[in-house]
C-alpha cells in the first residue's frame, strides 16, 4: 500500500476498519488508478468526517467538524503546494488570529502534508475540516437569509406577506364597518364585550404585576468578595450596531469606556454598515485594543439583526450582550450578567436587563413612554419571570450564553423586532429568560414623529413574531404547554387586540353621545353598560395604578395629567399599529429608524468614570 498517505491506515485500522477491506480497497483502486482516499469515499467505505479526522490526526492538527465554526472570510488566497499546482484554499476563521481552515482532495493529503512538515509555523495556523463543512460555512456567511433559515426555516419571518394582507383586510373591514352608519346593535355588543373583557383583565394584570413588585429591589449588588482582582472572569462580548450614529459615538465611547470588566476578558464589536461614513468618521483612529470597528459587507435586509448576526460570528466571548449606540449601562452590568449565569442552570440562556429613560420630563411623548417603561421593566418581566413564563425581550441589554444563541440559530434577520421573536423562539427550544436587576439608561423619543416610526416597527415586528410562531399551533402548544401557550397569546394578541379596537371604540363611543349612532346600545342597555363601565374602570384603574407606581419607584414623579395623557397615548399607540400592518404588507423588512443624541435633558455623563485600568484587571 504504498501509494496510500503513510499512517493513515493504521489510523482507519484502529478505529475498527477491517483490514481486509482497506486491501481489498487499495487493490481496486490501483486498478482504476485513482487515490485510494478517494476510492474509500466514492464506495461510503469511509464516511467524510472519518476519512478527514484521521488526516488532522496524522498530521496533529485540529479537524473542525461541520457546524463546528464560522468563516471570517471567503478569499482564494490558496495553500501552494508542488511545482505548478494550487493546493486546498486557506479560509480565514479570525481578523486579528492568523487561523485558517482547509479541506485538500484526497489525492492532495500526501503534498499538503509533507509542506506543512516543511513549515512548521504555518503549521500551527492551518485546521482541517471536510468540503461539506466548508460549503456548509460558506453558505452561511453568503446567503441573503443567515443560519437561522438554513437551520430553522420555519422561524424565519422571511415569506409571511399574505397573511399580512389579509390582516389588513380584516381591520379596514372592522374599521369601515365601525364608523358606518350601518353599525348593528349586534356588532356594537360583540366588540363592546371583547374590549371590556380585555380591558377588565388587562387591568387586573397590571395591578397584580405592579402589587407584587413593590419589595422588589431594583438594583442588585455583588458580593463583596467578587470585587477581588484575582477572579478570572469569563470571556465577554459586546455587540453595538450603529448606523449614522456619529452625534453620540462620543458618549458612547465614554459610556463603554465605564463597563467595569478586565479589558483582557472583554471584546467590543462596533458594527457598522459600508456607507456609514460619517459614523466611521466620527470614531478616533487609537480605539483600544479590545473595541473593535467591524464593517457589515452589504446586503438585504439591511436591519439590525443582520448586523448582529455578523458580529455573532466574530465574537469570542462565553457570553455576549447587545448596547444601542444611546445606551449608558450600569459599569457592574456585565460582571453581574456573568455572576447570574454562573449561579444559574445550564439551560439560562438569556438575562435581560432594566431598560430605563432618563429623558422622562422632556416631552409628552418622552414621559409616557418613560412610564411605559418602568410598568414593563420594573413589573410585568419580573412577574412573568417568578412564574416562569415566557416573555419577549428587549431590543437592548439582553446577555446570552454564546452557545444557546448559536444553538438556536442567532438573530433573525428578517423580523424588525428581533429580540421579541429570540425570545420566544429560545423558549420553544427549551432553553430559559431570566431578569437582570441592573439598569441601562436610555433616550426615549422626544417627538410624535420620531415615536410612531419607531413604534410602528416594533408592532410590526411583534406581527411578524405571532404569524412566525403560529404557523403550527399545535407545534407550538408541544413546545410551550398550555398554560404557557396561554400566558404567550395573551402578551401578544391581547395587547394587539386592546391597542388596534381602542380607536374603534373611542369612534363607536363618541359617536354614541353625539347622536351618530343609537345611543341606546350603549347606555339603554344594560348589559352593556356594566360591560362598558366595569371593563373601562379596571383596565384604566390598574393601568394609572401601574405607571404611577413605576413612576414614584424610579423618581419620575407622579402628574394628575399623567391620567388623561393615558388615553390619547392610547389613541396614538392605536395609529401606530395601523401602521405597522400596512407597512407589513408593502415594506415587512424596512428599518425604520430612529434618531439618537436629540434630547437635551439626559443624565449627565458624569456618574460613569472610567475605573483606572488597575482595576478592571
Amino acid at each position: 500500500m504504498q501509494d496510500s498517505l503513510p499512517g493513515v491506515l493504521e489510523i482507519l485500522l484502529s478505529r475498527g476498519v477491517p483490514r481486509s477491506v482497506l486491501t481489498a480497497a487499495h487493490g481496486a483502486a490501483q486498478v482504476q488508478g485513482v487515490p485510494f482516499e478517494e476510492y474509500l469515499l466514492r464506495h461510503a467505505i469511509v464516511t467524510t468526517e472519518c476519512l478527514y479526522s484521521a488526516f488532522a490526526e496524522l498530521c496533529n492538527l485540529p479537524f473542525l467538524p461541520e457546524n463546528g465554526f464560522r468563516l471570517r472570510t471567503l478569499n482564494d488566497r490558496p495553500l501552494a503546494i508542488g511545482e505548478a499546482e494550487f493546493g486546498p484554499t486557506l479560509l480565514s476563521l479570525y481578523r486579528n488570529q492568523a487561523l485558517y481552515a482547509i479541506a485538500p482532495e484526497p489525492g492532495q493529503f500526501l503534498e499538503v502534508r509533507r509542506h506543512l512538515e516543511r513549515h512548521p509555523v504555518l503549521a500551527k495556523q492551518i485546521r482541517i475540516t471536510t468540503p461539506a463543512a466548508i460549503e456548509y460555512a460558506s453558505h452561511v456567511s453568503n446567503s441573503p437569509a443567515g443560519e437561522l433559515e438554513i437551520r430553522f426555516p420555519s422561524y424565519s419571518a422571511r415569506h409571511i406577506r399574505l397573511p399580512a394582507v389579509l390582516l389588513i383586510l380584516c381591520f379596514l373591514a372592522v374599521f369601515v364597518l365601525g364608523v358606518s352608519q350601518m353599525i348593528s346593535g349586534a356588532l356594537l355588543f360583540v366588540v363592546t364585550g371583547v374590549v371590556s373583557l380585555a380591558c377588565f383583565g388587562a387591568g387586573i394584570i397590571r395591578f397584580v404585576c405592579a402589587q407584587s413588585s413593590q419589595e422588589e429591589d431594583l438594583v442588585y449588588h455583588l458580593p463583596e468578595p467578587l470585587s477581588s482582582g484575582l477572579i478570572i472572569w469569563p470571556r465577554y462580548t459586546v455587540l453595538v450596531p450603529l448606523y449614522r450614529e456619529a452625534g453620540v459615538v462620543p458618549d458612547l465611547l465614554r459610556a463603554l469606556n465605564a463597563l467595569n470588566y478586565p479589558r483582557d476578558r472583554l471584546q467590543i464589536l462596533l458594527l457598522m454598515e459600508t456607507d456609514d461614513l460619517e459614523t466611521a468618521a466620527a470614531l478616533p483612529e487609537d480605539l483600544p485594543s479590545h473595541i473593535e470597528a467591524l464593517v457589515v459587507p452589504d446586503g438585504t435586509p439591511r436591519t439590525k439583526p443582520r448586523a448582529l448576526d455578523y458580529g455573532l460570528a466574530a465574537a469570542t466571548g462565553t457570553y455576549v450582550t447587545v448596547f444601542d449606540a444611546e445606551d449608558r449601562p450600569d459599569p457592574d452590568q456585565l460582571k453581574k450578567a456573568a455572576f447570574l449565569f454562573a449561579k444559574g442552570p445550564a439551560e439560562l440562556a438569556c438575562l435581560q436587563a432594566r431598560l430605563v429613560v432618563d429623558n422622562a420630563n422632556e416631552t409628552f411623548i418622552s414621559r409616557q413612554f418613560a412610564l411605559e417603561y418602568a410598568c414593563l421593566f420594573d413589573q410585568l418581566l419580573p412577574w412573568l419571570f417568578r412564574h416562569r413564563w415566557p416573555f419577549p425581550l428587549g431590543g437592548t441589554s439582553n446577555h446570552f450564553r454564546i452557545s444557546a444563541l448559536h444553538a438556536v440559530g442567532g438573530w433573525d434577520r428578517y423580523n424588525v423586532t428581533e429580540d421579541a421573536d429570540l425570545g420566544v423562539r429560545l423558549e420553544r427550544l427549551g432553553f430559559r429568560l431570566g431578569v437582570l436587576p441592573c439598569q441601562t439608561l436610555e433616550e426615549a423619543p422626544v417627538t410624535l414623529k420620531a415615536w410612531l416610526a419607531q413604534r410602528a416597527r416594533w408592532h410590526k415586528g411583534w406581527l411578524q413574531t405571532i404569524f412566525v410562531h403560529a404557523r403550527s399551533p399545535r407545534r407550538l402548544l408541544s413546545d410551550l404547554g398550555a398554560v404557557r401557550t396561554a400566558v404567550l397569546a395573551a402578551l401578544f394578541l391581547g395587547t394587539f387586540l386592546l391597542i388596534a379596537l381602542h380607536p374603534v371604540f373611542f369612534v363607536l363611543l363618541t359617536g354614541s353621545l353625539l347622536g351618530y349612532y343609537d345611543h341606546t346600545y350603549f347606555f339603554g342597555n344594560i348589559v352593556l353598560t356594566v360591560m362598558f363601565v366595569s371593563g373601562a374602570a379596571a383596565g384604566y384603574a390598574g393601568a394609572l395604578f401601574a405607571l404611577w407606581t413605576g413612576a414614584r419607584r424610579r423618581g419620575h414623579g407622579i402628574r394628575l395629567l399623567d391620567a388623561p395623557g393615558v388615553l390619547i397615548y392610547w389613541m396614538f399607540a392605536g395609529f401606530a399599529f395601523y401602521r405597522a400592518v400596512w407597512e407589513l404588507a408593502s415594506a415587512p423588512y424596512r428599518w425604520n429608524k430612529t434618531e439618537h443624541g436629540v434630547s437635551r435633558q439626559r443624565t449627565s455623563l458624569t456618574d460613569w468614570k472610567p475605573l483606572p485600568e488597575a482595576e478592571l484587571k
